[in-house]
């Protein structure tokens, strides 16, 4: 348990993770000082105005977004969100995952025409393990060594074995020729960070001002279909003025929030690209209420719910309906996977079990009162009304076991009347609180309040402020909280699942299985076990994935592969019209 406490912790840290950086420097430009160039010679991109352009240093995603063009990693995420190697030629982890041995492809070329080594690998890890403010230091944190064995060969030990090891390899790869015994002031200026290793170079670089791209022609990854145009990307100073100067038609490509995204739609002047980003949202039980430890509510709760149509009102269907904190695109997502959906009858006849389970929990506490060795399988209750809901259900088992212990006391849950329901909801009101701030989550608690009224379930909202929200989830002061998060660099939700404070034996069972697997196949049987453990037990009710957009100037052609790890991915493929 003191492995899977530690490696939670380190999941905590990527939680967090960003990236980014700024710049300082001296150099001068030879190229016109100017807000806007020349549309048919330039692909125009903006980032925010940076305090170093040195890629480990850098805190600011939106220059981290232009210096993925410039900088390659050992492996990268694809648009789907899975691993891909980048720099890596080959690699083979050890049994026990505490192991990497990596070697790096033998054609790869820094910007100044030398070769890219085992070197600087082992470089780059040392100066993010020299700077804990590095927005890419927890990635390293379960690193203990990275050892050189030739120009090309090297392997990274773990303090921890650890399944998703492989995915915390995706930091950018920086040039030891270049910055080694630079003292840390040196470090940040940009005269010493112009020289990469990714599809572009940094041609000019005029501090606070904008910075210009060219295409590198050396690059091992380019074909004779790719965009020869530069790139000029000038330097703003807030993520507003990235948005306004789209609109402007000042900049050709920009990624923009859900917030903004109303402005594009219906512009003949732009093409939107939508995808997957990172930000997760979810309503979390507070399992210290009597009522929400027991299994039958919240099934009740979940049937009760109506998420398509929080997605569609709420979140004007800009959010993808999931349920479980991982991207929809991952190998790992078990799309196959019945969801407890809207379904009130449902919602109905799980309250009359509830009547039956809470008494006997009154007379023989039971730590989750509806749970039992054959808590596999989906209750009976669903079977019952396959008539009405036949496309949703179709994979609900019964459990004959639970009825007949039902029916041991001489009742089934169809005997229990309205009136004992009434009866048993009487004197229960549910607190739901949301940040005020978040104007999706606050439709979707509206939403839920009316989904659970209509089944007899009182409700009050409470709309907090930030930090009045984060007061009432550190007291609890809640009985169902919608809150997100933002899901972690790697494909491990055992963070987010720990958090949701359900007290499991088996959960925990399954979370270490999880963290210990030892290849993809292994990790895919336990997420899928795992997956639906989650839902047996409806430990939370889960809204999905928010979309994040990229947009386009409609005078560019071709589409972006985007990830939230890198947004302009391909756009040495993207033509002008």
């Amino acid at each position: 348990m003191k492995k899977v406490v530690k490696l939670v912790s380190i999941l905590l840290a990527l939680m967090v993770f960003v990236v980014g950086c700024s710049a300082d420097t001296e150099k001068k430009s030879e190229e016109k000082n100017t807000s806007k160039q020349d549309g048919s010679q330039y692909i125009n991109l903006t980032m925010i105005k940076p305090t170093t352009i040195n890629p480990i240093l850098n805190n600011d995603k939106s220059v981290s977004y232009v210096l993925n063009l410039v900088y390659d990693s050992l492996f990268e995420f694809d648009e789907n969100y899975n691993l891909q190697p980048k720099l890596v030629d080959s690699y083979n982890i050890s049994s026990n995952n505490k192991s990497i041995d990596i070697t790096l492809k033998d054609n790869i070329k820094w910007h100044n025409g030398q070769s890219l080594t085992a070197s600087d690998v082992k470089y780059t890890y040392d100066l993010i393990k020299k700077n804990t403010d590095s927005s890419y230091y927890s990635l390293v944190s379960n690193i203990s060594k990275i050892s050189v064995n030739g120009s090309k060969n090297l392997t990274i030990t773990f303090k921890d074995g650890y399944a998703f090891s492989l995915e915390t390899l995706i930091f950018p790869i920086v040039s030891k020729d270049k910055l080694d015994n630079l003292k840390s002031d040196k470090l940040k200026l940009a005269s010493n960070n112009l020289i990469g290793n990714g599809a572009y170079k940094i041609k000019t670089y005029e501090d606070r001002n904008y910075m210009l791209l060219e295409l590198n022609k050396d690059y091992y990854d380019l074909d004779k279909n790719n965009n020869k145009k530069e790139v000029y990307v000038k330097m703003v100073p807030d993520n507003e003025s990235q948005t306004e100067m789209v609109l402007s038609l000042d900049s050709d490509v920009s990624r923009v929030t859900l917030g903004s995204i109303s402005k594009f739609v219906d512009n003949d002047n732009f093409v939107i690209n939508k995808y997957q980003g990172r930000n997760y949202d979810y309503v979390l039980f507070n399992y210290d209420n009597e009522y929400l430890k027991n299994l039958d509510i919240r099934k009740a709760i979940s049937f009760a719910i109506d998420r398509n149509s929080i997605i569609k009102d709420a979140y004007s269907n800009r959010a993808k309906l999931t349920n479980f904190p991982l991207n929809s695109t991952s190998v790992y997502y078990d799309n196959e996977l019945k969801p407890l959906s809207y379904n009130t009858e449902n919602a109905d006849n799980y309250l009359k079990k509830a009547v039956l389970s809470l008494s006997k929990t009154d007379d023989n506490k039971e730590k989750d009162t509806t749970d039992d060795k054959d808590n596999t399988d989906e209750e009976k209750t669903e079977a019952d009304d396959k008539a009405t809901n036949n496309k949703e259900n179709t994979s609900d088992k019964k459990d004959d076991k639970k009825d007949s212990k039902d029916s041991k006391k001489g009742r089934y849950f169809k005997d229990v009347t309205n009136s004992e329901v009434r009866a048993l909801l009487k004197d229960v009101t549910f607190k739901i609180i949301v940040n005020k701030n978040n104007s999706e989550r606050v439709k979707a608690a509206t939403i839920i309040s009316n989904n659970l009224e209509a089944i007899g379930i009182k409700t009050e909202i409470k709309d907090l402020e930030d930090d009045e929200m984060t007061k009432a989830l550190d007291k609890k002061d809640y009985d169902l909280a919608l809150i997100g998060c933002e899901l972690p660099a790697v494909s491990d939700a055992t963070y987010i699942i720990k958090q949701l404070g359900y007290d499991d034996k088996q959960l925990d069972k399954y979370l270490n299985a999880l963290q210990n697997a030892n290849s993809e196949d292994e990790i895919k049987s336990t997420y899928k076990t795992l997956q639906k453990y989650v839902k047996e037990k409806a430990i939370f009710i889960s809204f999905g994935i928010l979309d994040d957009y990229v947009v386009l100037n409609g005078r560019l052609d071709g589409e972006l592969i985007c990830n939230d790890f890198n947004v302009y991915r391909g756009i040495n493929t993207i033509k002008i019209k």
